[in-house]
């Protein structure tokens, strides 16, 4: 009984480190899109009906700038 609880807790500890390392690994800001004009034409595309204005209206009300995911984060 004993050897099963050290095995789960291992098991348990090389999941989380690997998550962790994982984690830490991956860049967000290389995958992230943070220019309108890389967007445009998909969202051209989803919403044909919406004029540039509109999209960018959108655009800026979910990415805005630097200040506005902090902003979002804490409401």
């Amino acid at each position: 009984m004993k050897k099963r609880w050290i095995l789960i807790l291992a098991v348990i500890m090389v999941f989380s480190i690997g998550t962790t390392i994982y984690a830490n690994g991956t860049d967000q800001e290389e995958n992230s899109i943070t220019n309108f004009d890389e967007v445009l034409s998909f969202f051209k595309q989803m919403h044909p009906d919406w004029s540039d204005e509109q999209l960018e209206d959108m655009y800026n009300d979910c990415h805005g700038d630097e200040n506005n995911m902090q902003n979002f984060m804490n409401w």
